[in-house]
């Protein structure tokens, strides 16, 4: 069964990237994921461009996604509904952009909840290094900026970055007809 695949190489990331270096100040306004120690994104940073109410992401409950004001800072909507008409998406729901700072990992886990059951997960990688790796049991992907990858995360999953540079992934969360 797959479990990770990549999609497209060499996307124009370099917009994004400047953009969120020229707005640090959008990182962590949302710690759901990430504040509580025994969650596997503790000591990741986040950026929420598109999501429920955050309460929905503490309860896990079914939600209509919106855009928040940071979609519009960073220019991400364009980028993002390319690849929502590339891969034939039905519905579109969360958009994340996560940063794995130098040396730390995102620990295993297997996401569950309604979000993570009913969205697929298609990840843009915004800045990465070599030996950044993205994994499952059997199968690891290395990503490099501009890649375009698909991920199943029901199956246990982690992120280790090794290096002395950060890891800024943007995932996508895209319904398709079965």
């Amino acid at each position: 069964m797959e479990k990770i695949k990549l999609i497209s190489q060499g996307a124009n990331v370099n917009p994004i990237h400047w953009a969120i270096l020229q707005h640090p100040e959008l990182w962590n306004k949302h710690t759901a994921r990430t504040k509580d120690k025994s969650s596997p994104h503790y000591g990741l940073d986040d950026i929420w461009p598109r999501f429920g109410e955050p309460e929905y992401a503490e309860n896990n409950q079914a939600h209509d996604a919106k855009w928040y004001p940071s979609a519009d800072i960073l220019g991400i909507k364009p980028f993002v509904y390319d690849l929502f008409r590339a891969v034939e998406g039905v519905e579109l729901g969360g958009v994340l952009i996560t940063r794995i700072p130098a040396g730390k990992a995102c620990k295993p886990h297997k996401d569950t909840g309604w979000h993570a059951r009913r969205y697929e997960k298609f990840a843009i990688q915004i800045a990465s290094a070599p030996n950044q790796k993205f994994c499952f049991d059997d199968i690891e992907l290395e990503t490099k900026p501009g890649d375009v990858f698909w991920f199943d995360n029901q199956y246990t999953h982690w992120v280790n970055n090794p290096t002395p540079y950060d890891r800024i992934t943007m995932v996508v969360c895209i319904r398709r007809e079965q």
